[in-house]
């Protein structure tokens, strides 16, 4: 039977301990064709696009030449293209940029508008996604938890998430997501990272080869990693529980953390208030010499204390 769920909660659960999915609307698909697609694309992005031999799809990162991130991307192979799962919103900067960068290879960059993305995440993905008879899946793990993915148009996507809600998954929408992703301390592109943040920033080294070779904006990355010391990091955040409403209204991103003696040292950059908890959960940078666990700060006149660096100790 299909399993209705409205409650933010009950769908954050349902990712954490079961499955979840949704149509995203966030996201886009974009085809690189030609017979050089694999070597040019592996010269934009920070993760080895070689392991496509191996795997059905690559999870990286584009940056700019000076290092800072344009977009969170995976790639997925056909037979004779390749497909940039994107961000909406970098559609056009990412695009504008590889342009750039094809000089004399066999590149050609197609757009694919009618193109959506089905999202299965959660625990038991692995197992629903193996129930589902469509073909070209792939293994997309945004919350640590596990995951799977398709493209196509809607009309393509319908049947299989009528299979999944059949097999009881989960609908969700954005609302439970954004509680899942921040009680997981996943950072989100858009809203925790971009043009702003460096990889390591961001807790995001994962989406990074430093064996791979070259690629755009590799000098800075690895000079960081090897021999920079980062200005600030992010971190999860964690509210007092609450003891009035007035306490469930989230700040708004960009609202600063402040010490005691009023000095800013970050900044939250999204937060969500869970009710299970009783508090507010939010990502948002702060200076090195105050990024560890224990550190408190206030935001909107409500204190924060740090819980986590994000992409430490396998967050």
């Amino acid at each position: 039977m299909p399993v209705l769920v409205s409650s933010t909660g009950e769908q954050a659960h349902a990712l954490a301990t079961q499955a979840g999915f949704w149509l995203r609307q966030d996201l886009r698909v974009l085809r690189v064709e030609g017979d050089d697609r694999l070597s040019w694309l592996n010269g934009q992005l920070t993760n080895d696009l070689r392991a496509l031999e191996q795997q059905a799809a690559v999870h990286a990162l584009a940056v700019q030449v000076r290092g800072k991130i344009l977009a969170e991307v995976w790639v997925v192979a056909q037979a004779e293209a390749l497909l940039v799962v994107l961000p909406q919103a970098a559609e056009a900067m990412l695009r504008e940029s590889f342009e750039r960068y094809i000089i004399m290879e066999d590149v050609t960059l197609v757009a694919w508008p009618e193109a959506r993305v089905l999202s299965l995440l959660g625990p038991a993905a692995a197992q629903l996604a193996a129930a589902v008879s469509a073909a070209g899946g792939f293994a997309c793990d945004e919350l640590g938890q596990g995951g799977h993915a398709w493209l196509g148009t809607e009309g393509e996507l319908s049947p299989i998430a009528a299979v999944l809600r059949a097999r009881g998954a989960v609908e969700i929408d954005e609302r439970g997501y954004e509680l899942a992703r921040l009680r997981m301390a996943r950072p989100r592109f858009g809203l925790d990272y971009g043009e702003r943040s460096y990889p390591q920033e961001a807790g995001l080294k994962q989406l990074v080869s430093f064996a791979k070779g070259c690629y755009l904006g590799q000098e800075v990355v690895c000079t960081l990693e090897n021999r920079g010391r980062l200005t600030r990091q992010l971190a999860l955040w964690r509210g007092p529980r609450a003891s009035d409403a007035r306490a469930e209204e989230p700040p708004a991103a960009g609202t600063p953390l402040k010490a005691a003696g009023d000095e800013t040292l970050g900044e939250i950059t999204s937060a969500v208030w869970d009710p299970e908890a009783g508090a507010i959960l939010a990502l948002g940078y702060v200076k090195r010499a105050h990024a560890a666990p224990g550190t408190t700060l206030t935001a909107a006149g409500t204190h924060f204390t740090l819980q986590q660096l994000v992409g430490a100790d396998g967050a």
